[in-house]
This record gives C-alpha cells, structure tokens and sequence, in this order.
C-alpha cells in the first residue's frame, strides 16, 4: 500500500512539474510579446533627455507680419510722447532684430532719456502698447501668419521630441498680446525669453534655457536649442550662446542677406513642414 502511495504521489509530482514548465514557457512567451511590442514603439513618445530640441521662435517677421504697420508705428509714437514727453528720434532707428529695450534707448538717449529711466517705465509701456494693439485688433486685422507657421507649430506640439518656445525682442506682455491676436499664443506653454529681460538680445537665450531646463526638470546642453529666426541678429545671438540657428527670409531680409551671416540652414519660409521637422532635428 505505501508503494502505491509513493508511486501516485510521484505521477501527481510530476504533473504539477510539467503544468509550472508550461506556465513558466507561456510567461517567457508573453514577456517576449510585451518587450517585441515596446521596442516596436517611436522613440518620440518617450524621448531621452538628449533627444529633446527646444526650438526657440522669433516673433516679427517670422511667425508674424504686421498688416498695418504704418498705423502701428503711429501709435508707438504717441505713447512714447504721453510717456516720456518725445519720441526722440525714433523715426531714424532701425527696429530689425532689436529688443524693445535697445529701440527706445536708441530713440531716446538723443533726449537725456536713460536705459534705468525706461525700465523705470516699463510696465507702463508694456500696458500702453497692448492697449494700442488691441485698439488695432478691435477695427481690422493687424497680423498675418508667416507662411506655415501653424502648420509646423501643430506638428512641433504632436511630438515629444520638440519644445517649442520664444526668443523675441518683443516685451513680454507684447509678444504675448500679438501672438493671441494672431490666434498662436496657446501654442507656446514653456517660456521662452523677451526683450523686456535683457536689452542685449545676445543674453536672452540664456535666459530661456535657465527657464526651459528648470521646467522640464532637467539641464539642456546649448546645441539643445533651435533659434528660428528672420534677421542676422537672430544668428548672432545663437552663435553667442552656442545654439543651432535657422534663418527664415519671411521678414526683411533675403536668403541671400541671411547666407553671409553663415547660419545652420536659410529657408525661404517655413511651408514645408515635413523639411522642417527633419532640419530641427538633424542640425
């Protein structure tokens, strides 16, 4: 009898060995599924630190074209005039690439006017010029998009991979007033930098990528970023800090202007977005 006994406990043994081989088999088969179909996802939904581009925009001329720049630039004039008591010699100074900062300076210092008398009055700049802008807005359009410009944002905001940000010379408040009036303000969630930070454009993408990396938790080299922009300022500034620069001849200046100034790509604008996408990416 205890034979017997032995001999059914070593069948039953022996089944519940081949039934744990069998799950064991059929775990290591549904692992291998669940590694084959990870490895099968696109890196962009999960980018390393390193993979991330930070693409910084300027506004004027690159996003944006003014439609009435005439009836702006009036208005600019008045409330330099209600502010200061002149608007200097305003007329003659070249806006292409400036911060707000170095454009008034440059109207004003003719008139005893110092850089530390306009920062003392920049909130109330800033508050004047969206009052003027969103004046403007209410009776007509001011701005136009650059061409494919929400196209490329759309695409840039679907992928991980990409951070789209702002490098402008605009004042903070300004930039963001244009940019929703334009309809494209939503698009830029990380902040960037603006002219109302620093009067050297140079030191501004620093700035933003003190910001940046301090939002996303981790530091991001300079190569890291993309300045897109339409004037040799824009590549200046880009080389000052290290960062790739592509120039885009949707402002006043032409691809063959922008070429001299050696930057990482000319585009005529940034319509292609698939091109687009690709050049970030790649330079």
């Amino acid at each position: 009898m205890f034979e017997e006994q032995q001999a059914v406990g070593s069948e039953q043994l022996a089944e519940q060995s081949e039934r744990t081989s069998e799950q064991q088999a059929v775990g290591s088969e549904q692992l291998a599924e669940g590694s084959e179909r990870l490895s099968e996802l696109p890196t962009a939904c999960c980018p390393l630190p390193t993979d991330v581009r930070v693409v910084l925009f300027d506004v004027d001329g690159t996003l944006i074209t003014t439609v009435r720049r005439r009836e702006y630039r009036k208005l600019i004039h008045s409330m330099l005039l209600d502010i200061f008591g002149t608007c200097g010699r305003i007329n003659e100074v070249d806006f292409s690439g400036k911060t707000d900062l170095a454009i008034y300076r440059e109207a004003l210092e003719c008139e005893g006017v110092t850089p530390a008398g306009i920062r003392e009055r920049l909130p109330m700049i800033e508050e004047t010029t969206v009052g003027i802008l969103n004046q403007l807005a209410a009776t007509g359009d001011v701005f136009r998009l650059c061409p494919g410009v929400r196209e490329l944002l759309d695409a840039l905001c679907a992928d991980s991979r990409f951070v789209p940000s702002l490098l402008t010379g605009n004042v903070e408040k300004l930039a963001e007033a244009k940019l929703r009036v334009a309809g494209i303000w939503d698009y830029f969630t990380n902040r960037g930098a603006f002219g109302s930070d620093d009067e050297e454009r140079d030191h501004l993408p620093a700035i933003a990528a003190e910001r940046i990396s301090s939002h996303l938790g981790y530091a991001l080299s300079p190569a890291q970023f993309i300045i897109v922009g339409d004037t040799p300022r824009d590549i200046s500034c880009a080389r000052h800090f290290g960062a790739r620069v592509v120039a885009v001849a949707s402002g006043t200046h032409t691809a063959e202007q922008l070429k001299l100034h050696s930057p990482d790509a000319v585009l005529e604008d940034l319509s292609d977005t698939e091109f687009v996408l690709n050049l970030i990416s790649s330079i």
